[in-house]
């Protein structure tokens, strides 16, 4: 597996600088992310919804979301999912080689040191995330993790649909500042700062909004 036939590296780094000073906190948006020929692999491979799936008990926020292999809700480490295809393993092998947090470290600007958690999150008609912070009264020395990825497995996203997850400026969704507009083979993520609000509209429309999540320290 080479992280090379993965990850589209010239387009993820491209105007890093730039995206990098972004207010009110750091964050970016990348489209095609991953090389077309593995992204499809992975937009096939995407788990079904099974009795390995959860629904959040928050009534701030409505999804399904399903753990990889062995992982925890707070922590995941380096295994194999025998559930899922060879693709969707490779990947996640890639997350935890040292090329992939040096990039990420290149890309934000930010001194990473590994994954801190990772998990498939479906959205479909009806679901929502409300605006939130993560450590809205955590001192940095103590932050669980340092950036927030999330990756979009949604083909033919239809530009202006609600469900991609929105920057904000605050705890007010009257208040977002950017809104990612195709969620088909793309990412977005954010530094984690005590104003690192974000969200996602309602979803209208019947579709499904296959993504992942995932955390570095």
């Amino acid at each position: 597996m080479s992280l090379s036939t993965i990850f589209n590296w010239e387009q993820i780094l491209n105007n890093s600088e730039n995206i990098k000073k972004e207010k009110p906190f750091p964050f970016g948006f990348v489209k095609k992310p991953f090389f077309n020929e593995f992204y499809e692999k992975l937009v096939a491979t995407y788990p079904k919804v099974d009795n390995k799936w959860y629904i959040p008990t928050d009534m701030s926020r409505s999804a399904q979301k399903r753990l990889f292999g062995n992982d925890v809700k707070k922590s995941c480490f380096d295994h194999e999912d025998p559930t899922l295809s060879k693709e969707w393993n490779e990947f996640r092998h890639a997350l935890f080689t040292n090329e992939f947090v040096e990039k990420m470290s290149q890309l934000t600007g930010v001194k990473l040191s590994g994954m801190r958690h990772f998990i498939f999150i479906l959205n479909k008609k009806g679901d929502f995330n409300m605006p939130h912070a993560h450590h809205t009264s955590v001192p940095p020395e103590q932050y669980e993790y340092k950036v927030t990825i999330l990756m979009y497995f949604a083909k033919g996203w239809k530009k202006g649909d609600p469900g991609g997850t929105y920057i904000c400026k605050n705890e007010d969704e009257s208040s977002i500042i950017f809104e990612p507009d195709d969620l088909d083979n793309s990412m977005i993520w954010f530094t984690e700062t005590p104003i690192s609000w974000h969200g996602s509209r309602y979803i209208t429309k019947d579709v499904m909004r296959p993504s992942i999540q995932f955390t570095l320290q």
